[in-house]
């Protein structure tokens, strides 16, 4: 018998009823070498838990599934230990605590954060860098073996004879060249020191122009108006830094604290690859900003977001609890996370969450979708679903009660790969603990479907129970995107895809029946092209159009009309 490696293992375990692509397997990682293993069959009916077989010889454990959350059919959990030190972090060497971002589009040769804790560097390059030669300004040469110096010289001397007159020395508008420069260097100076303030005191306003078009930027859906407050146009400006990642993409969630004050929450990446906040409530009606990124960048666990990483978010309004989570995928395609634990008490207070340390891997490109699943009894908080697509293809839901435990909602079969993905609560009598998936299904080599599942606790039989929402539509790309939202008491629905070329159409339930939408009207504001949209469950509409976040509240008399609120951000 082989000898085990010189260093522990950790077992993974991932099981899923209907999972063909990780039926039944026990996967095994080395922290030096990352070889999956299995573990033979003789072994594991010894009770063995590791297995040091080479992959050519890796063998399958078959048994009934372990059913560890009752009611629901979730299978056990699926972990690795060893994750925390693995390969989703990688150029290490360009951050202290191990953390880079790879080459995107949202780099280039300046530092990704201009306020960070970690600036390019403070102190020139050296000369000689790791240089065998000294460094000391004396000379080791004897400068009498090349001849009389200069100043003692007699014969042939360069200097004049104490007899004769020096020329007089060159003089700028009749100042000593010395003296004319250091007076011209000073009054540069001051020219850029007072053009610097006016600059200053210029911008200062300008910001504080935006800061008053945004105030009453957001508002609640409404039959046929535009939300509690008008419209605002946005300011123009001469600006062309780019303020908004090409390819970021967009999320949105809501919660109403214990006074009725709604609370909304705008995730989206700047131009510098950092994940940003933006909050509002209707007290205070304006936009708050947090940059997670810098938030983080100086802790021992900075954030490494994909440039265009997919987005999802989600909040709870459960008295006490009152939370805000954001979820994203770091350069290895691993989901991460951010929350606001406290935010009735402390919204700008954001930490990781580490999901309990589970490993949820999504097919490289795929998209996230999340949301709040309400409890089906009164006194307990109810869980956090993100729904993924995994490598082999299936799109899995994971929840909070056991996140290392993922569930198969799609086989991969039945969804295309890098499929969109949107993911709303329903209602299940009184109750709000039922939840609907969008994805999409391949129907050819060039279109696929739209497809509305529900669960009903439990995605075994999902098939069944599938609605077609839109037919030949464009097979994924980067820029095509779900979203979702619901209305009247959760008994209305909207279903929403943007599509190639920034068309958006979708679905409305009216409560009895779906209803096609072709197209939308956007009411007012300025003109758009989407290039990423996200919806909010509280009828609120955000996109991605000509670098900026606009806001839009859907007009639930007619869905098909979109009424402009105002601008988020900038």
């Amino acid at each position: 018998m082989s000898q085990p490696p010189e260093n522990q293992t950790y077992s993974t375990l991932e099981v899923s009823e209907r999972d063909p692509e990780t039926f039944q397997k026990e996967v095994l990682q080395y922290p030096d070498h990352s070889i999956p293993q299995t573990v033979p069959l003789e072994q594991a009916a010894a009770g063995a838990t590791h297995s040091y077989y080479s992959p050519e010889s890796a063998k399958e454990v078959i048994g009934a599934p372990q059913n560890v959350y009752a009611g629901a059919g979730i299978p056990p959990a699926y972990k690795d230990a060893n994750h925390a030190g693995g390969a989703a972090y990688q150029n290490a060497a360009a951050y202290p605590n191990g953390t880079s971002y790879p080459p995107g589009t949202g780099y280039s040769e300046v530092s990704a954060y201009p306020n960070s804790a970690y600036p390019n560097s403070a102190y020139p390059p050296s000369a000689y860098p790791n240089s065998a030669y000294p460094t000391s300004s004396g000379s080791p040469v004897n400068s009498s073996a090349y001849g009389p110096s200069p100043m003692t010289a007699t014969e042939g001397s360069q200097y004049p004879h104490p007899d004769e007159k020096a020329a007089p020395a060159a003089t700028i508008c009749g100042l000593p060249k010395k003296t004319f420069f250091i007076i011209l260097g000073v009054g540069v100076v001051i020219i850029a020191l007072v053009a610097g303030l006016a600059g200053g005191l210029a911008g200062r306003n300008h910001n504080g122009s935006k800061a008053a078009d945004q105030s009453g930027s957001s508002g609640s859906s409404s039959g046929s108006g535009s939300g509690s407050g008008s419209p605002n146009e946005p300011t123009s400006t001469n600006s062309t830094e780019k303020l908004i990642l090409s390819n970021s993409k967009i999320t949105a969630s809501n919660w109403t604290d214990p006074n009725g004050v709604v609370h909304r929450t705008v995730f989206f990446q700047d131009a510098y690859n950092s994940i940003i906040a933006r909050r509002w409530d209707s007290n205070g009606k304006s936009w708050t900003t947090n940059n997670l990124t810098e938030l983080m960048a100086a802790t021992t666990m900075p954030l490494n977001p994909q440039p265009g990483t997919p987005l999802a978010s989600a909040s709870m309004d459960h008295d006490p609890t009152y939370e805000t989570h954001v979820w994203f995928t770091d350069p290895g395609n691993f989901i991460r996370s951010m929350a606001s634990f406290d935010a009735l008490n402390r919204p700008d207070s954001w930490d990781n969450d580490t999901l309990d340390g589970a490993v949820l891997q999504t097919w490289p490109g795929g998209q996230l979708a999340a949301t709040w699943q309400r409890c089906w009894e009164a006194d307990c908080n109810g869980t956090w679903i993100v729904a993924y697509q995994r490598p082999e293809g299936a799109i899995k839901t994971a929840n909070s009660s056991i996140w290392a435990t993922a569930t198969v909602a799609i086989e991969s079969k039945n969804v295309a790969a890098n499929s969109s993905l949107a993911i709303i609560p329903q209602l299940n009598g009184p109750w709000l603990d039922r939840l609907e998936l969008v994805s999409e299904r391949v129907d050819s080599d060039r279109t696929g479907e739209m497809r509305l599942a529900n669960y009903n606790d439990t995605w075994n039989g999902v098939e069944q129970r599938v609605t077609e929402l839109q037919s030949d539509i464009p097979l994924p790309s980067p820029s095509q995107q779900f979203a979702a939202t619901k209305w009247d008491n959760w008994n209305q629905a909207l279903y929403i895809a943007l599509l190639q070329g920034g068309q958006i159409q979708g679905n409305h339930w009216d409560g009895k029946q779906m209803n096609a939408i072709s197209s939308f009207k956007f009411n007012s504001g300025p003109e758009n092209n989407f290039t990423a949209i996200a919806m909010s469950p509280d009828a609120m509409f955000y996109g991605i159009s000509n670098d900026e976040v606009l806001e839009y509240s859907v007009d639930t008399n007619d869905p098909s009309n979109f009424n402009y609120v105002g601008r988020v951000f900038p």
